[in-house]
């Protein structure tokens, strides 16, 4: 009888890990699922901008394809550009912050 009393506690040992095991995969995958959230939430996205005409700060909602938001201080509209370019020059140019993936040689303008 002895034997199966071990066995007994040996089982028993073994469902009580189990169950932290699960408790643990089941935490790690509840923080998993609030890391994807907060990547892949979905293309929109809270964006801070400051107004070029009134300097004034505030967030607006950004997603794939808008061109375009209203400052909500100045009214005036605001031109989004996902290009990276500045002032509508294109890296290579004299524009070029020195990205280096532009061939655009910093030393040149000088």
């Amino acid at each position: 009888m002895a034997d199966f009393n071990d066995i007994d506690k040996k089982l028993d040992l073994i469902l009580q890990k189990q169950q932290e095991l699960e408790n643990k995969m089941n935490k790690m995958e509840s923080i998993i699922n609030k890391i994807e959230n907060d990547i892949y939430m979905d293309e929109a996205f809270d964006f801070e901008i400051v107004c070029p005409y009134c300097n004034n700060e505030f967030t607006t909602d950004i997603s794939d394809g808008k061109t375009e938001v209203t400052c909500p201080e100045c009214e005036n509209i605001i031109e989004l550009d996902w290009t990276g370019d500045i002032d509508g020059e294109s890296c290579g140019h004299y524009g070029c912050e020195g990205c280096h993936g532009c061939e655009h040689d910093e030393d040149d303008d000088m």
